[in-house]
């Protein structure tokens, strides 16, 4: 009969090993679902704040924008010169910039031709 006891609690001891490392205990479920339940909530009112930026944002692009207007050059000449030389400057960088594309973008293809390693990119 003793045999049997042990017999017993060995194998109750062996299924229960086995289901507790198979299984999550209930505390740990209970904490679980809370900790999912609290990034839930997290999200939820991130979303919110989300949607709000949104809609920030769109009031923001469809307010109508005042279009910048040219000084005039009868009032005063150092404000229109100042405006052309910085209407010239940025239309000068623009080419330039436009132009050092060019260059590289030739450069990268001469470099695809030729099978050369050169610039990765």
């Amino acid at each position: 009969m003793r045999l049997r006891v042990l017999g017993l609690s060995r194998l109750r001891r062996a299924l229960l090993s086995r289901l507790d490392s198979r299984y999550v205990t209930k505390p740990d479920h209970r904490q679980d679902l809370k900790d999912a339940l609290w990034e839930v909530q997290m999200l939820r009112r991130e979303v919110v704040g989300l949607r709000d930026e949104v809609d920030r944002l769109r009031r923001v692009a469809t307010a109508p924008v005042k279009p910048a207007t040219a000084p005039k050059p009868a009032s005063d000449l150092k404000a229109a010169e100042a405006h052309r030389l910085a209407t010239e400057t940025a239309a000068a960088v623009d080419t330039l910039l436009q132009s050092e594309m060019r260059i590289w973008q030739a450069i990268d293809d001469l470099s695809a031709r030729v099978g050369a390693p050169g610039r990765a990119g």
